[in-house]
């Protein structure tokens, strides 16, 4: 599954560079670096390859840790994902990503990756 699925996407996306850690159980699987983030999921580059339709924990440094599934692969190492996460969980990313927009949270360890919010 390596195509556009711009139209699947439920959330905007807001363009956000940070270090991601993929976990395998308790086992760090791969290191990476976030792309973007939803409420729905997230696109990542990672220094190793992930296997498509795999879950894994995403330790997304400075903003929180999450199940989900590597839903697309793009651009050679780069991974469309999926969080498998209820309304709670939704709604805490909703006021991380707001918090971040408002300026409240510390992002000193994360750059903007444009700065424009896209939607996909």
């Amino acid at each position: 599954m390596t195509g556009n699925s711009a139209d699947n996407r439920k959330s905007f996306r807001f363009a956000l560079t940070a270090s991601v850690d993929v976990m395998d159980g308790v086992e760090r699987h791969a290191f990476g670096t976030l792309l973007n983030l939803s409420r729905d999921g997230a696109a990542i580059r990672s220094l190793s390859p992930l296997d498509l339709g795999r879950k894994y924990k995403f330790h997304i440094r400075g903003v929180g840790t999450w199940n989900g599934v590597v839903v697309r692969r793009f651009d050679g190492r780069s991974y469309g994902l999926r969080f498998e996460t209820g309304e709670a969980e939704k709604r805490q990313i909703d006021r991380i990503l707001m918090a971040m927009m408002d300026g409240d949270m510390d992002v000193s360890n994360m750059t903007p990756a444009r700065p424009r919010i896209r939607a996909f």
